[in-house]
């Protein structure tokens, strides 16, 4: 009985997991009691304009900025 609800709760984590996969969101780490998100952040256009466009006044420090708040991960409890 228990067995089936561990498996019931995988399954459901795992739906959740695809949701955010559909969302840019990769997988990093599968752990027995969890799944560790992380947001994909592979494109570097934004990077490009936020420093092109914010260099000359604030000497790159807004792109840091906008890299930090893109940065996210998420844990999904099995």
């Amino acid at each position: 009985m228990e067995q089936i609800k561990e498996e019931e709760a995988r399954e459901r984590a795992l739906q959740e997991v695809k949701l955010y996969q559909s969302n840019d969101w990769d997988i990093k780490e599968e752990r027995p009691e969890y799944f560790l998100l992380t947001r994909n952040t592979q494109t570097i256009t934004g990077h490009i304009f936020i420093f092109i466009f914010t260099v000359w006044f604030s000497f790159g420090l807004l792109n840091l900025a906008y890299w930090g708040l893109c940065r996210k991960t998420k844990k999904i409890i099995k």
